[in-house]
């Protein structure tokens, strides 16, 4: 098989960093506020906004921001901690209202006993499609106790389970990038990286016999288990890469989990083939 250049190599990426998904700060004492900011898309208006806050001694803690390049507005959601401001959230507001960039100005002042959790964000979505998150502890609990209980059973639903998610991904990645073939298989083994699921790697590929070695760091579906068990413990995503290989090449293909962080290797590795009849 022909060795292949990730989709991260392509891009020269030198690091990775931890993607902590805006949610809550804990700050016993502190005046926290949460605030979403409706912006002008346009250069610059991040930057007003936090000199505006920087003048006032606002510190600002965690939070994100959406500008889609398409949309003529964006907003920047963000925890701010006051304590050192004295200035009310309310007039804090209406200073940032008086920038021409901003529309306008929403807060939020939710405290449980000096944790604050962000209340002014729903639903949840990841490239304009609905989501939600689960903890990789309480996936493997979940996986686990469906194992215990239906043992075999269990293992070919989550299989069954994995394939038809591979085979939505990719009518999904198709339509969204206009692309097929391997560019389509490695942008969906992007979007795990991006989502959290681990880190994959189309690393050999043979385009004539469909074949290819697909190795993934810190596959969330095995992490609970690393190192504790005698076997591959990979179910759902062994099953999503055949229903993947499956939807862009028009083939049965079988999947094979050679190593596994759960049997004390160091990644993940999965064998893809032409089912043979």
């Amino acid at each position: 098989m022909n060795k292949m250049n990730s989709w991260n190599e392509l891009k020269c990426i030198k690091s990775r960093h931890v993607k902590e998904i805006f949610c809550s700060v804990r700050s016993p004492g502190r005046r926290v506020v949460e605030f979403v900011v409706r912006l002008r898309n346009v250069p610059g208006a991040i930057a007003k906004v936090s000199k505006a806050l920087a003048d006032l001694n606002v510190n600002i803690l965690s939070g994100f921001h959406t500008a889609p390049p398409e949309e003529e507005t964006g907003s920047w959601s963000f925890f701010a901690d006051l304590s050192e401001s004295g200035i009310e959230p309310e007039e804090l507001a209406e200073k940032l209202k008086e920038l021409k960039e901003v529309l306008d100005v929403n807060f939020s002042k939710g405290d449980f006993n000096g944790i604050f959790i962000d209340d002014m964000h729903f639903p949840m979505t990841v490239m304009g499609e609905r989501c939600a998150v689960f903890r990789v502890e309480t996936i493997g609990k979940m996986f686990g106790s469906l194992m215990e209980k239906f043992g075999s059973g269990a293992a070919f639903i989550l299989y069954i389970m994995g394939v038809g998610a591979g085979e939505a991904k990719i009518d999904s990645v198709t339509k969204r990038y206009g692309i097929g073939g391997v560019k389509a298989l490695q942008a969906v083994l992007a979007e795990r990286m991006a989502k959290g699921w681990g880190i994959p790697r189309l690393a050999e590929f043979n385009q004539e016999k469909l074949e290819a070695l697909i190795e993934v760091e810190d596959l969330f579906e095995c992490l609970p288990y690393m190192g504790r068990k005698i076997g591959p413990q990979s179910l759902f995503f062994k099953g999503y890469l055949e229903g993947a290989f499956k939807r862009l090449f028009n083939k049965e293909f079988e999947v094979k989990e050679v190593e596994c962080i759960a049997k004390g290797d160091e990644k993940c590795k999965f064998v893809v083939s032409v089912r043979r009849t």
